[in-house]
């Protein structure tokens, strides 16, 4: 254990032993309450939770005019968002793992589709309210994938939108980005009758060329449109049943590799791409009000995702990946009334995932996965110490097949664990230890197809799981009237490293390419977050700093972050419904990862970049009196224009002039 950890846990034991005498008033009960991070139930309180957790409101101006539903995450600090703008080809890093180790999810279904060129989250983002992003390995609570982090979006549904003396609302949108040539709207119809409510939303969005901040455009064309549907019936006060359906259709022309800037005739030609999701998912929430130890949610779900390629007559096809399963989560509260009260949360989860690739397609092999699991996580609160226990595991079990190659099955113990100390009302403590793994994709196993000209894929039926540990240590401030009265200071920090096991990757040879396990390497880094608040103005600042290497060549990983400082400034004016912003972006150079294991087709790695620093301008009306349920923002994107480029050498967005307008009665 290294010598930072020893000291942390030297801390937590000293400051419990101490913590009463460290107030002179008892700590209030509620900052005994700490966050219970459930695989349902996505997290909301990023102050207590013990690890890193940010909540990101898609209803604020610089996300609720994104064009893409990963726009939304841009400006968090800690997270990278891929490639040229595109919605194929984007993808996020979280703590030095790419998509292939961030878990997606969509209202609680997993997301994405093996290939980083075509992957992206298919959704209008003019339809999401929410998104959780928890910065910390969370395999105990979701499973393989999630070794970086996870990422849950929350859609919206009528409750979210009807008003309290209203039984039935219509909402109509229209948005433009100027940067991506984009214009679109969007209706959406929702109500309330007796037992029953729901929403129909339908949106249409067209993209055109990016303008990216070296003047050059990349080549894009995306008619895209989306429909959700959302229903809850309430059978009784406990018991209720929601469904879901979520439609994405984006028929576009782009480069064959949607993820790089320029197309090429020869290695990255233009061509017609059709991308296709469906979700549908069935929930039923069982919570007796007299029972405490019944919680229960039960899900089933089918998702399914067809993306289209048509290049020529040697180059075209179809790849279709369906997903059906169930899961059951319940959650217990047992011995409230003791000095150690339980909130047991527990469950189990199956799927059946299937590849079906048809015409000439690469990188997509015809190929199954079965998958279980069962969870089980034990949150205990001390009531006469400010102390509060985290333990959790989970056990999976995966089962790939391929027809011509032996099964392959994989099973795995993930274990979690953390605890928080509350000596006052305003210091919190938490310190973490979690396990993760991740089960080769069907693509990484299978993969028999070409790669470039000249070179084409291995598949590696002997690849093993990769798995990591990591290690995590804060602390937080929380200050009511600190610098004058109603005013709010919140600041919290943390520590963290992964010592990651077999991490697969790809390894390219002159003729061949195949995936490899490394074995080991290593992340770390730290994070930091600010926020204030007052009558007249709130403020948030956060950080991040990760590196990462791997330790058999000494090389950085090429998927990690440079420091990254974001500052956002929100200025209400006085009671008139407007508000002015300002979000400063600030990114260091990648001149220490000069040497990384990025393998691009040149045989070079990435280019070390130059630090920059963007500035966001925006101005958003919310109606009041005659003009309630009016909402204006407009956003000013990179103001100034500023050149830069991803630490993958790819030119990102330049100075894009974004606008929302919508009524809602």
């Amino acid at each position: 254990m290294s010598r930072f950890f020893r000291l942390s846990s030297c801390s937590l034991a000293i400051t419990l032993a101490l913590s009463p005498l460290a107030t002179a008033h008892p700590v209030a009960e509620s900052q005994n309450d700490t966050l219970v991070v459930a695989a349902e139930r996505p997290a909301t309180d990023s102050f207590n939770a013990p690890g890193t957790l940010t909540v990101i409101d898609a209803s604020l101006p610089q996300k609720q005019t994104a064009t893409t539903a990963t726009e939304i995450l841009q400006n968090v600090p800690g997270i990278s968002v891929t490639g040229a703008g595109r919605t194929n080809g984007q993808n996020v890093s979280i703590r030095g793992y790419d998509q292939y180790g961030v878990l997606i999810l969509m209202d609680g279904i997993r997301q994405g589709i093996s290939g980083t060129n075509i992957n992206g989250t298919f959704i209008d983002p003019a339809l999401v309210k929410q998104v959780s992003v928890i910065r910390s390995p969370s395999t105990s609570l979701f499973g393989s994938g999630a070794m970086g982090g996870v990422i849950a979006f929350q859609t919206v549904d009528a409750a979210d939108l009807l008003a309290e003396d209203h039984d039935l609302g219509f909402r109509v949108s229209s948005y433009s980005a100027s940067a991506h040539e984009s214009q679109g709207a969007a209706v959406t119809v929702f109500g309330r009758a007796n037992n029953l409510d729901g929403l129909i939303a339908l949106s249409k969005r067209k993209v055109g060329n990016i303008r990216q901040s070296n003047g050059f455009d990349a080549s894009n064309g995306e008619d895209v449109n989306n429909l959700l549907l959302k229903g809850t019936a309430y059978l009784a006060d406990d018991q209720s049943v929601t469904t879901g359906l979520r439609y994405y259709n984006n028929r576009a022309q782009q480069p064959k590799m949607a993820n790089q800037s320029q197309p090429n005739p020869r290695m990255n030609p233009m061509m017609e791409r059709l991308t296709r999701q469906r979700d549908v998912d069935l929930t039923y929430q069982l919570q007796p009000q007299h029972l405490d130890w019944l919680d229960l949610t039960t899900k089933v779900y089918y998702s399914e995702i067809n993306i289209s390629d048509h290049v020529s007559a040697r180059d075209y096809g179809n790849r279709k990946q369906a997903t059906a399963g169930i899961k059951l989560e319940n959650r217990s509260a047992l011995f409230t009334d003791t000095p150690a009260a339980h909130l047991l949360t527990y469950g189990a989860e199956s799927y059946r995932q299937q590849q079906t690739p048809t015409g000439l397609i690469r990188s997509f092999p015809p190929a199954k996965v079965g998958f279980a699991s069962g969870w089980l996580q034990d949150e205990i609160t001390l009531r006469h110490l400010p102390v509060t226990l985290l333990a959790g595991t989970r056990f999976d079990r995966y089962q790939n097949s391929r027809v011509g190659f032996a099964d392959r099955e994989a099973k795995k113990w993930s274990t979690r664990g953390a605890v928080t100390v509350n000596p006052t009302d305003w210091l919190m403590l938490f310190g973490a230890y979690s396990q993760a793994f991740r089960t080769p994709t069907l693509a990484e196993l299978y993969n028999n197809s070409n790669h470039f000209w000249g070179n084409n894929w291995t598949p590696n039926p002997a690849l093993t799981p990769e798995s990591n540990v990591t290690r995590e240590a804060g602390f937080g401030l929380h200050f009511d009237s600190l610098l004058m009265d109603k005013d709010s200071v919140k600041f919290k920090t943390s520590y963290f490293a992964i010592d990651a096991e077999n991490r697969i990757t790809s390894d390219v040879q002159r003729k061949i390419s195949q995936y490899i396990n490394i074995p080991r390497s290593k992340s770390w880094g730290w994070d930091a977050s600010l926020d204030y608040q007052n009558p007249w103005f709130d403020w948030t600042l956060a950080y991040n700093r990760t590196r990462g290497i791997n330790l058999e060549t000494r090389k950085y990983i090429n998927s990690i972050n440079p420091d990254t400082v974001t500052s956002r400034l929100n200025i209400p004016i006085a009671q008139t419904g407007l508000s002015a912003g300002w979000v400063a972006t600030m990114v260091a150079n990648t001149h220490f990862m000069k040497n990384n294991d990025a393998q691009q087709m040149s045989g070079e790695p990435y280019k070390p970049q130059n630090g920059y620093t963007l500035h966001d301008f925006y101005l958003s009306y919310g109606g009041q009196g005659a003009f309630k349920g009016v909402t204006t923002s407009a956003v000013l994107s990179n103001a100034f224009n500023r050149e830069h480029y991803s630490p993958q050498e790819l030119p990102q967005d330049g100075r894009n002039a974004k606008l929302l307008m919508s009524y809602q009665w």
